[in-house]
């Protein structure tokens, strides 16, 4: 998906984030709500389009991921806001193979927020020929998000759920349910209330054991609000 002129992350190296750029996607990326117990950072690493002149996803359809991930994370009582912004260096335009997935993090994973690389195409490494949405990947000890940039709105909360330990589930109403069904309808899907249990204590344990560590709260955005 090619970037619109405006998305960020406009970078004279390639490589640097600029601040002027990071705080104009601030604008368009949702703030934490004051009311989650807990708000974790996400840094966002983008790739270029095959043309290279623009970048493979857009300021919306970021802010429309996080967004969509703290409206179904709110009776976990965890929301998440932007907090740094970078681009990948090299071609990431198809991700095709264990080692290309680990090499997005090749540089490691600093600081304790959640690591998100938006890349192009994203096969699945399991099943040859099929792709996939988005994948939960583990380097060390800690686990970081690939998620194409042709995944729809609920992908990032889906592999969010994973970060927070949720295994694939059969519940009907679950967004970690991934069989074809009809009801209910995509707009009531949600966590089941057995994974909302689950991934409480496992919030805990990730902030306790210094893996995620929550973040200072962004002032919400004058005429929006923070969701």
């Amino acid at each position: 998906m090619r970037a619109a002129a405006f998305l960020l992350i406009v970078l004279a190296a390639g490589v640097a984030r600029a601040d002027d750029d990071l705080a104009a996607l601030e604008q368009a990326v949702p703030t934490c709500d004051a009311k989650r117990t807990h708000c974790f950072g996400i840094a966002v690493h983008v790739g270029r389009g095959v043309d290279g002149a623009g970048h493979i996803a857009t300021t919306e359809w970021i802010a429309a991921q996080i967004a969509t991930a703290n409206v179904h994370f709110e009776a976990v009582g965890v929301g998440f806001q932007l907090a740094s912004v970078d681009e990948i260096s090299g071609d990431v335009t198809h991700i095709a193979t264990k080692a290309e997935r680990s090499a997005l993090a090749a540089k490691g994973l600093p600081g304790r927020v959640i690591h998100v690389y938006v890349v192009g195409q994203l096969d699945d490494v399991d099943e040859a020929g099929k792709v996939i949405n988005g994948v939960t990947w583990r380097k060390g000890d800690r686990k970081f998000v690939i998620i194409s940039s042709k995944a729809w709105t609920r992908v990032l909360a889906h592999e969010l759920g994973h970060v927070f330990g949720l295994p694939h589930s059969t519940y009907a109403i679950s967004i970690m349910n991934k069989t074809e069904r009809a009801e209910p309808p995509q707009e009531k899907r949600t966590f089941a209330d057995e994974e909302i249990a689950a991934m409480k204590p496992a919030v805990k344990r990730l902030v306790s054991g210094k893996v995620l560590a929550p973040i200072a709260r962004a002032a919400a955005k004058p005429g929006s609000k923070s969701r």
